[in-house]
């Protein structure tokens, strides 16, 4: 498995619905090759995030597709928008790739998904890593059954 493909999230259609909440989003629409952060900008805080968001957000508005089902979940933006706004996010989200990646790396241990995979890890003996990397190779060195550890969680809440 692709760490990007399991880190958090993903790009979901449905309905004509759009949802993007994560790094898997668009089958990997955020990946390492995100690109370079933009000029002055040397470290990814809340602000700077917040910030690049807000332009993004902005962009999206000024191309006529408005974002919907906002949220913020650990620090991280999740929301959705029209199939049909999809060229409109394309143009905008290049400029805050690079930091949404960053953003989302940083925060990807204390996410719902690395929460889990902490605890299913436990679960089966295994003392989970101190960071996303350790968790995310112990998980593959295990052969955990990713799908099956979330879904008996969904059938016992």
């Amino acid at each position: 498995m692709k760490k990007r493909t399991i880190i958090v999230g993903a790009l979901l259609a449905a309905a004509g619905i759009v949802t993007v909440g994560g790094l898997a989003a668009s089958g990997g629409a955020l990946n390492p090759e995100a690109g370079p952060l933009p000029e002055g900008v040397e470290v990814v805080t809340q602000q700077v995030y917040d910030d690049a968001y807000s332009k993004f957000e902005a962009c999206m508005n000024e191309g006529g597709a408005t974002l919907a089902a906002e949220r913020v979940v650990g620090g991280v933006h999740e929301f959705s928008f029209l199939a049909e706004a999809e060229p409109v996010y394309d143009k905008c989200y290049v400029d805050f790739a690079p930091i949404d990646f960053r953003w989302q790396i940083s925060k990807s241990y204390d996410s719902e998904t690395f929460i889990k995979y902490r605890e299913c890890l436990t679960d089966i003996g295994i003392q989970p890593g101190k960071d996303a990397d350790t968790v995310l190779a112990q998980v593959e060195e295990s052969d955990l059954d990713v799908r099956r550890c979330f879904e008996e969680d969904a059938a016992n809440g």
